[in-house]
Parts: structure tokens; C-alpha cells; sequence
């Protein structure tokens, strides 16, 4: 699995790094806890999966979306609460970034991810208790952000690791954000592919992601 957090000292002034990186306090509290209270969701599920000591034809619960939806979705080109410029969180992400690609990468990665993690909770819930569905990978799964691979600058052919360093001046909250948005996706990925398989009962929790710090 990929990194998704720092532990330490360094995580202590994860939400101060950045926003000073960033020159904008709300956009990175936005940010950081838009991704933490992902972390926490995505892990209470996949807790919640395992505690159902299920198998296929087995019992599922059916509150899944009750109990864990995420429902303050980062919603990219939704008006942000700067109430100086009413800016979209995608334009003050380009802004603070100082990088289109970069940062619609990230704002569209977060999005996807949280819509279809509410819809994979929706899904789960339409079981009716039954886990009968193959179809979980194909109806939930999300395209995997390669952090670590090159050629998503077109100048200089930097990965998107890279690109988030340079525009944080801050290879530890870089990395964080980074491997947080891809160890959400793995985490998610690998689950739908076990509840096709009809699997349930210990095996999810090992999918955890290291939750990141911001304070």
C-alpha cells in the first residue's frame, strides 16, 4: 500500500505546513480534513464489513450509508466559503498550487472518490443482507492516482509527487496528500474486488489506511 500519512513530529504541523505553503488557511483546512474524514469513514467500513462475519449468503447490515456515508462531499467546482471571493475550491487549489493539472488532479481524485465511496455504501445496503453481487469492481471502482509516475508536466516531465513538492516547498506534506488520495483508491479498489468474490468475514481491516494527523 501506498504511504498516506506522517506519524510524529512531523504530523503535529501537518495543517500549519500547509497552510502556509498553500497562502490559504481554509483551503488547506478544506483540504486536510476533507481527506481525514475520508480516512476515518473508508476504515469504520471496512471495520464494519469484517464485524459482519459474513460470507456470501451470508448476512450483511443495512445501514451502511446511515452509519457512514460522507455527507460534506469536496465538491470541486462548488462555490468555496472564501467570502472574500467566492472562488471554486478548484480555483483556489490552481491558485495556491500555481498548477492547473496538478491541482485538478487532486480536487477531481477527491471528488470521484467520495462520490463513489457513498455509492459503494448504497450498494452494500441493496445486498438486503446477501452479498449475491459480482459487480461491485465494476459499478464502484476508481481509476488509481499514480503519484510516481512520470510525465504529467508537460515541461518537464515530473511525476505528480514531484510537481506537489515543488508547489509546497514540503516533501513530508506532499507525500501526505498524495498517498492518502491513492491509498484511499487501493483501499476502496481491493475491497470491491474481495466482495465480488464473495468475501467478507477478516478480510477488509487489513485494506486500512493510515489515517493522516493534521494536528
Amino acid at each position: 500500500m501506498a504511504r498516506t500519512g506522517e506519524t510524529g513530529q512531523n504530523a503535529a504541523t501537518l495543517r500549519r505546513k500547509m497552510r502556509s505553503a498553500m497562502s490559504h488557511k481554509r483551503l488547506a483546512d478544506e483540504l486536510l480534513d476533507s481527506i481525514k474524514d475520508s480516512q476515518e469513514k473508508l476504515n469504520a467500513t471496512l471495520d464494519k464489513l469484517d464485524a459482519d462475519d459474513a460470507d456470501i449468503g451470508g448476512n450483511l447490515d443495512t445501514d451502511y450509508e446511515a452509519s457512514g456515508a460522507i455527507t460534506d462531499v469536496f465538491e470541486a467546482d462548488g462555490e468555496s466559503e472564501d467570502a472574500q471571493h467566492k472562488q471554486s475550491l478548484r480555483t483556489s487549489l490552481r491558485s495556491a498550487l500555481a498548477h492547473r493539472r496538478l491541482a485538478d488532479e487532486i480536487a477531481d481524485a477527491l471528488e470521484e472518490w467520495q462520490t463513489a465511496y457513498n455509492a459503494w455504501l448504497v450498494k452494500l445496503d441493496a445486498e438486503a443482507g446477501t452479498l449475491a453481487s459480482t459487480d461491485f469492481v465494476a459499478d464502484i471502482a476508481v481509476e488509481v492516482t499514480d503519484a510516481d509516475a512520470e510525465g504529467h508536466d508537460a515541461q518537464h516531465k515530473s511525476s505528480w509527487r514531484r510537481s506537489m513538492e515543488v508547489a509546497l516547498a514540503d516533501k513530508p506534506a506532499a507525500d501526505a496528500v498524495m498517498d492518502a488520495i491513492s491509498g484511499m483508491q487501493e483501499a476502496m479498489n481491493a475491497s470491491c474486488a474481495l466482495l465480488d468474490a464473495g468475501t467478507v468475514a477478516g478480510a477488509h481491516a487489513v485494506l486500512k489506511v493510515t489515517e493522516i494527523n493534521p494536528d
